[in-house]
């Protein structure tokens, strides 16, 4: 189960019960949540923060190993989007190793 980022909107439910959990927060304040809410947050107003819901999300430490070449991370320790080159994670805007 890979979780993803996603932000509530500033008009519309800001606060909502997806598969037994309750997911809150404010507008601009991303929550970290697995996939499969996050598409049924998406279908209720709430914003997606990578591009596509294959963007895994959490820290440093929890980078996939061995990845495929092309993984996108979005890493919460450092703050942004990680992409794996076969050799190094790199910060997907600057190409900086991370």
């Amino acid at each position: 189960m890979a979780n993803v980022l996603v932000h509530a909107p500033a008009v519309g439910p800001q606060s909502l019960k997806v598969n037994g959990r309750t997911y809150s927060t404010t507008p601009g304040t991303p929550l970290s949540v697995p996939d499969f809410d996050a598409q049924i947050l998406c279908a209720n107003g709430w914003i997606l923060a990578s591009a596509n819901l294959g963007v895994a999300t959490g820290p440093t430490s929890g980078r996939p190993k061995n990845p495929p070449l092309n993984t996108r991370y979005q890493d919460t320790t450092v703050g942004f989007e990680v992409i794996w080159d076969g050799a190094t994670w790199r910060h997907t805007q600057s190409g900086t190793s991370s």
